[in-house]
């Protein structure tokens, strides 16, 4: 009986640490879509909270401050706090703030928006399509994309408002080449 016991133990142990395995070479091998300093950010499509649709490509010409998060992450919630502060002066200058939830549900992400007052726009990135292609894997991670739709940086993490903000400043077009 305690050899059946020691068996049967040992293949869920066994088992358990395959599937460890897995989910680690999963998570770090390449062919994850990991997008990086200098790569052409990949076009997609996400809908906002109204159901319409939104393309990375329709801000062509236009910085885009690229922010996934989710309503249970701390940093996330201070990043779009500061974000909330400033979007709407660097919009005028030419830059989208694009915010792109991580697959939670509708009204988890509309009890977020209200609850924090949030004035722009929220996506919900459905089966986590997009944060795939771009390699998302810590919240929040935010792609800085230049005008020319080229990632110039990726941060991952929280980070201060001033920081924000010369993320934003980065990312603001060059109106003397207009």
């Amino acid at each position: 009986m305690k050899k059946k016991r020691l068996l049967i133990r040992s293949s869920i142990l066994l088992v358990m640490m395959l599937a460890i395995g897995y989910t680690f070479y999963n998570h770090f091998s390449e062919d994850q879509g990991l997008v990086a300093e200098g790569d052409e950010a990949p076009d997609f499509v996400l809908e906002n909270m109204d159901g319409e649709e939104m393309y990375l490509e329709d801000f062509e010409g236009e910085g885009v401050y690229l922010n996934f998060w989710a309503t249970y992450c701390t940093y996330c919630r201070d990043k779009m706090d500061y974000l909330n502060e400033h979007f709407e002066e660097y919009e005028e200058r030419g830059l989208q703030v694009l915010n792109v939830n991580v697959d939670e549900t509708e009204l988890q992400v509309e009890r977020h928006e209200q609850r924090f007052q949030l004035d722009y726009e929220l996506y919900i990135d459905r089966n986590m399509l997009v944060s795939s292609a771009y390699g998302v894997g810590v919240l929040p991670s935010v792609f800085l994309i230049d005008e020319t739709g080229e990632v110039q940086e990726h941060h991952v993490g929280g980070k201060t408002e001033q920081q924000v903000v010369e993320s934003l400043e980065s990312l603001v077009p060059d109106q003397s080449a207009s």
